[in-house]
C-alpha cells in the first residue's frame, strides 16, 4: 500500500502484515486510556518507534477525533467514547490498516474495469497492461480466485471441457428502490450491534451506504436511530480470530495455539468446541479440551496465533451435556472446579436516608441470575448467589459504586481483592500516588 504523508510531516506506511499489532494498541487506548509510552515499552514490550507508528497508523484510519492524547501530568494514549454520540462502532475501520502490494491494489481495480462480460483468464490477460517484469498468467488467476473467494466477482468452471471463466457479480441491490435500500440499511445497522459476530454487518451497512450515495445519488444524511445498552466497541477486535475458530468448530479440527499465559506465551493444542461471548463484558472465550483436561476456557484476546494440526478430536471433547453440568454455576464462563466446589458471596446493597432503594432493587432483580435477595430495610438489602469463580461478578459489582458492599465470600476473599484493585486503579489513573 502506498504510503502517505501525515501532520507530522513524515512518510510511513499505514498498513500492517499483522493485524495483531494494531489489536493490542487498539485494547489499551480504547479500555483503559491510563497506560503512557513509558508503560507501552516497559509494561508491553512495545519499543518507543513502534508505539508512535501505532498511534500515527490509526490517526489515518480512524481520525485524530477519535483520540485523546494529552493530559495534565502526563502523556496518555486514550480513545474516546460518547454513549449518546458514538453508536456506530469506529473501531471496525481499523480493519481496513490490512497490507496489500502495490500489485494486488493494481489488479483489483483493474480487473473491475475490464470485466464487464464472462471472460477467461487469458481473456482478462489481454486487456491488463503488464505492471512488473515477473507478471503472468499465474499472478492474475491468483487474484481472480481471491476475489470470486470474497465473492467481488464470480468464477464458473464448465463440468465437460473443464473451461474456467470469470463474470461481474449482478447488481444485487437494483431491484430494490432508495427506501428499501434504507430500511434495509437501519435494520442491518440494529442486527450488527446485537448479534455477534458483527464485523460482516458493518461492512454490508457500509456497503449499501456507499450504493445509495454514489450510484443513485442519494444523499441523504446518516441517522442513528437506536441506542444501546451494552455497547462494547472492543468486541470487535477479536472477531477475525472469531470467524477463523468458528470454522476449526464446525470441521471438526484439533488447531495449535499461542497463548499469552501467566507465566508467558505457551503453545497448545487444543480441540475447540464453544465460542462465549460475554455481551456485559464484552469479552470472547474459547472452550476447548486437551489430551488431559476435558474443560478449558481460553480468552481470545490472549491467543495472539494458531494452526490446523493433524488429528481427529476426541469423542469427548463434543460432549455437550457434560459442557452444560460444567458450566451450570457459572456467572459468565468459568467451569466448575470439583474439588472447591461452589462459592457463597453476600454482598449488601444500601442507599442513603434520603434515596430511594427501587433502582438498585430493580437492577439486582434484573441482573442478578440465580441469586436470593433478603430485605432488611426500606434502604438496604442482602444479595446472595452460589456461583462456580466469584471473581468473575467483579466488573458486575464495580457497577454499583458505593451502593455495593462485599459481606463475606467463600474459597476467596473477594472484599479484600476489591478493595486493592480500586487502589491499584487509582494509582494507575494518577488519582493518588
Amino acid at each position: 500500500m502506498a504510503k502517505k504523508i501525515n501532520k507530522y510531516g513524515k512518510s510511513f506506511n499505514c498498513s500492517v502484515k499483522d493485524y495483531n499489532k494494531l489489536r493490542s494498541f487498539l485494547r489499551y487506548a480504547f479500555l483503559y486510556g491510563c497506560y503512557t509510552k513509558d508503560d507501552f515499552v516497559e509494561r508491553f514490550n512495545y519499543s518507543c518507534s513502534l508505539v508512535d507508528k501505532d498511534y500515527r497508523r490509526l490517526i489515518n484510519i480512524l481520525g485524530d477525533k477519535h483520540f485523546k492524547k494529552k493530559t495534565p501530568k502526563q502523556t496518555r494514549f486514550r480513545m474516546n467514547y460518547r454513549y449518546y454520540k458514538d453508536t456506530e462502532n469506529y473501531l471496525v475501520k481499523s480493519y481496513y490498516a490490512k497490507s496489500s502490494t502495490k500489485i494486488q491494489l493494481s489488479l483489483y481495480f483493474f480487473i473491475l474495469q475490464v470485466l464487464n462480460k464472462r471472460m477467461d483468464v487469458n481473456e482478462i490477460m489481454a486487456k491488463i497492461p503488464t505492471l512488473t517484469e515477473d507478471f503472468n498468467v499465474k499472478t492474475l488467476t491468483r487474484q481472480l480466485d481471491k476475489m470470486a473467494e470474497l465473492d467481488l466477482i464470480e468464477k464458473i468452471q464448465y463440468k465437460k471441457n473443464g473451461k474456467l471463466y470469470y463474470q461481474p457479480k449482478t447488481d444485487f441491490f437494483s431491484v430494490f428502490s432508495d427506501d428499501d435500500l434504507k430500511s434495509l440499511k437501519y435494520a442491518v445497522d440494529f442486527f450488527c450491534n446485537i448479534e455477534f459476530p458483527s464485523v460482516p454487518g458493518y461492512y454490508l451497512s457500509n456497503t449499501i451506504d456507499q450504493y445509495l450515495r454514489y450510484y443513485r445519488k442519494n444523499r441523504t444524511p446518516k441517522v442513528n436511530l437506536f441506542l444501546y445498552r451494552f455497547k462494547n466497541f472492543h468486541t470487535i477486535l477479536e472477531e477475525d480470530i472469531a470467524w477463523k475458530l468458528l470454522w476449526c468448530i464446525n470441521n471438526n479440527k484439533n488447531i495449535k495455539i499461542k497463548y499469552v499465559s501467566r507465566n508467558g506465551i505457551v503453545h497448545k493444542i487444543i480441540s475447540p468446541r464453544r465460542i462465549i461471548i460475554d455481551v456485559y463484558y464484552g469479552r470472547w472465550y474459547l472452550i476447548a479440551g486437551t489430551s488431559s483436561h476435558l474443560v478449558n476456557i481460553y480468552r481470545m484476546d490472549k491467543i495472539t496465533d494458531f494452526s490446523l494440526t493433524a488429528g481427529v478430536k476426541n469423542a469427548n471433547c463434543n460432549n455437550d451435556q457434560k459442557d452444560d453440568k460444567y458450566f451450570e454455576h457459572s456467572w459468565s464462563v468459568s467451569p466448575l472446579e470439583e474439588k472447591e466446589g461452589l462459592s457463597i458471596v453476600k454482598i449488601r446493597f444500601s442507599v442513603a436516608p434520603h434515596q430511594d432503594l427501587s433502582f438498585l432493587l430493580n437492577k439486582v432483580n434484573r441482573e442478578g441470575k440465580w441469586g436470593t435477595i433478603t430485605q432488611i430495610n426500606d434502604k438496604s438489602f442482602i444479595y446472595t448467589i452460589q456461583v462456580n469463580d466469584v471473581t468473575e461478578m467483579k466488573p458486575w459489582i464495580r457497577s454499583f459504586g458505593p451502593y455495593a458492599e462485599v459481606l463475606e465470600s467463600t474459597n476467596i476473599d473477594l472484599r479484600k481483592e476489591l478493595s486493592e484493585e480500586w487502589s491499584e486503579m487509582l494509582e494507575n489513573y494518577g488519582v493518588i500516588s
